[in-house]
């Protein structure tokens, strides 16, 4: 299920996309994700998807990779899909609930793929820095660092310890539902366990380099705001005026 998907992977490149501000790119998802909930026609879907095309086009990524991530949640868009037909009898409403989902996934897959980690904890430090006096945003940023970096690494092991099982004869396609339950909890208890582990071992590392809670940390190289971020800013909040009031 998960053997294509890739977000949280960083692909080095040096197009456009990756030379913008990773605060501009965190805006952008952001500011796209909330142009999603206000989607109610066709014009809005293809708004937002010439958008994306472009955004696609210059990251310089073959396409083929963010179609892997769509393929590989299959299984929620067959969900919604499920749960649409069950409440809502209007075809047009399914549809774009389906578009909803694969730009999410997409947006979110362009910011990672285009985004390093230590980056992507710059723009969310930057961005919450304004709430500083009320909220630990150093500490908010490097969870949700660990958080994205933790997900290829899980992923990986989750598809090493589907294979071990496989050749131990255990069969995930089984017809009878109690005996696939069992087959997934196999799974999921190696999973649980060595997510703990890896937790303990991050925060053991973070102690060994006299990691600071709480406390604002220098940074290697800055980003500098320029005009073609402040061009897209521009641009982003003028297609969520037009998804919202057009």
């Amino acid at each position: 299920m998960f053997d294509n998907f890739k977000i949280g992977n960083y692909v080095v490149g040096d197009s456009l996309i990756h030379r913008l501000s990773p605060v501009l790119k965190i805006l952008s998802v952001i500011i796209m994700v909330i142009s999603l909930f206000f989607i109610n026609s066709y014009d809005d879907i293809i708004i937002l998807g010439v958008y994306l095309l472009l955004v696609l086009v210059y990251s310089d990524i073959d396409i083929r990779v963010y179609l892997k991530n769509i393929y590989s949640t299959r299984i929620f868009l067959i969900f919604i899909l499920v749960i649409d037909l069950i409440f809502t009898p209007f075809l047009d409403r399914i549809i774009i609930d389906l578009f909803k989902l694969i730009y999410i996934v997409m947006y979110t897959s362009v910011l990672t793929y285009t985004t390093g980690t230590t980056e992507i904890t710059y723009g969310i430090e930057r961005i919450l820095r304004v709430f500083n006096k009320y909220i630990p945003s150093n500490d908010i940023a490097m969870v949700i660092t660990l958080t994205l970096r933790y997900i290829p690494t899980l992923l990986s092991e989750y598809n090493r310890i589907i294979l071990s099982q496989r050749l131990r004869g255990v069969d995930f396609k089984d017809k009878n539902i109690k005996v696939r339950i069992k087959n997934v909890v196999s799974v999921l208890t190696p999973m649980f366990i060595l997510s703990i582990k890896k937790a303990i071992t991050s925060a053991d590392v973070m102690d060994l380099r006299l990691y600071n809670y709480g406390k604002s940390r220098t940074n290697y190289r800055y980003n500098k705001w320029k005009m073609r971020d402040s061009f897209i800013l521009v641009l982003n909040v003028l297609i969520l005026v037009i998804v919202i009031f057009y």
